[in-house]
């Protein structure tokens, strides 16, 4: 009998050498997580967040089989974690996108939707000004403070990813920080009356 991996270095290492049935232990031990963390944070479904971490683990493989994954960089958790989650958010996606239409809404009751105005001008330029609006007062926040509102908002790095990139003490410190930086940037965005 082979001797279980104690550190991530060494499961990566045993799975990459043909120690399939490790996946089925690290499926295990991580799934309960994943699913807490993608209902509360990402607003998944059970199903989904299900489904999404099964396809991460699965991809996962595939990236160590095919060669592309070779070495890693950050803990399998934070790396299973950060796949799963561009999973759910492609998810929540398509289900946005898919969402029914009622064509006979409101006709009636005198609001023809041939009657209504097009507004999407006029949204486009609102996200266009709150766009000008977000970068100005992020140029005001310190270089951290820009750094970790960037990886986790636009980038969607996990805490513990952004952590490990800027070399920050933990996760739990990074949260701590990443909520500071965003009491700056809505106080900045907070117009002073």
């Amino acid at each position: 009998m082979q001797e279980k991996p104690t550190t991530d270095q060494s499961l990566f290492a045993a799975i990459k050498a043909g120690r399939h049935e490790l996946l089925d232990e690290l499926y295990t031990q991580h799934r309960a997580a994943f699913l807490t963390y993608a209902q509360r944070q990402l607003y998944a479904t059970e199903d989904d967040a299900a489904d999404c971490f099964q396809d991460a683990v699965i991809a996962f493989y595939k990236n160590i089989v095919s060669g592309r994954l070779t070495e890693l960089t950050c803990g399998i958790r934070t790396y299973l974690f950060a796949i799963g989650k561009r999973l759910v958010y492609r998810k929540n996606e398509r289900r946005h996108r898919e969402r029914p239409v009622d064509p006979d809404a409101g006709i009636g009751l005198g609001n023809d939707p041939a009657d209504e105005l097009d507004l999407s001008l006029l949204n486009r330029f609102e996200d266009d000004h709150r766009k000008v609006l977000l970068a100005a007062a992020l140029g005001k926040l310190g270089e951290t403070c820009q750094q970790i509102l960037t990886l986790f908002y636009y980038h969607h790095y996990p805490i513990e990813s952004i952590q490990e990139t800027l070399k920050l003490s933990s996760p739990g410190a990074t949260r701590i920080k990443k909520m500071r930086c965003l009491d700056k940037l809505k106080l900045i965005l907070t117009p002073q009356s």
